[in-house]
Parts: structure tokens; sequence; C-alpha cells
């Protein structure tokens, strides 16, 4: 099952600010909903695992991250592989960072996931419906650390 998201939110703080946060992988897993988790390896690149709830499917999914073709402070793209309870998951994310008005940022993001095993089978509606809630959590969180 392939899926796709995309969203912009205005951050109160400056591109720089934005960009170092984004690009750190500790600070962005704070805000990251149910990681229990997180071992940065060589730079650019982390484990993670997140513990999941999809229906009635819940454990943990343990993901190989990595941050690429970064070019501060405007452009970043993650991609991320892993599983867990005969699940694959497959997914690629982009995010772009352009000055805003009086001092802020805006950030665009989409985001493809590939779900593959028995967390596709629970259907696209249940799936989304989770993963907009999470993606909401995590914009959130990630505003309040930075604007705070």
């Amino acid at each position: 099952m392939a899926l796709h998201f995309q969203g912009s939110l205005m951050i109160r703080a400056p591109r720089d600010k934005v960009w170092a946060f984004l690009v750190d992988p500790q600070a962005v897993s704070k805000c990251l909903p149910d990681v229990q988790r997180l071992e940065v390896q060589e730079e650019g690149t982390f484990k993670a695992v997140v513990r999941v709830g999809v229906g009635f499917i819940r454990g943990d999914f343990a993901f190989d991250v990595a941050m690429t073709d970064l070019q501060a402070p405007t452009h970043a793209v993650l991609t991320g592989r892993g599983g867990g309870l005969g699940t694959a998951v497959d997914v690629r994310s982009a995010l772009d960072l352009a000055d805003g008005e009086g001092g802020t940022t805006r950030l665009d993001w989409k985001a493809d996931v590939v779900v593959s095993g028995t967390i596709a089978s629970v259907g696209a509606r249940v799936l989304s419906s989770t993963v907009e809630k999470k993606t909401g959590e995590l914009f959130e969180c990630l505003k309040a650390q930075l604007e705070g």
C-alpha cells in the first residue's frame, strides 16, 4: 500500500534555527510520538525503535533512517526503512525551508510511505488517519520547541 502526505506550516523562528533543529536527530526525537530508543550512527544516519499502534495492531518497529540531499539551510531528504509485527515500511520525506515575513520560516514537507504486511491489511483509511494524527503531534511539538 502506497500513501502520500504533504503539508506546510509557518514557524515563528529564523530558518537557521529551524534547520539546526530538523537535522539534529536527538532534538527531533523528542517530538516524534512513541520513540522508544534512538541511536545515532555515523553522521546523518540513525536507528530508531518506535511503538506503533494502528487499529488493533500494536508493537515496536525498528527503523534505519538516513538524512540525504542536505542543502543547508533549505532542503533535506530523510529515508527510512524498517518494520516489525510482520510489516515492512519504507518512507521517503522531503523538507524545504524558506524565509517568511518577520523572521518566520515556512516549512513545506511531503512524505511517501509504502507499507506491506500486517498493518497494510487494516486499510488505507485507518492507516492514513493514524499517520495524520501522529504527524500533527510532531509538528505541534516542533513549533512549541522552536517558538518557545
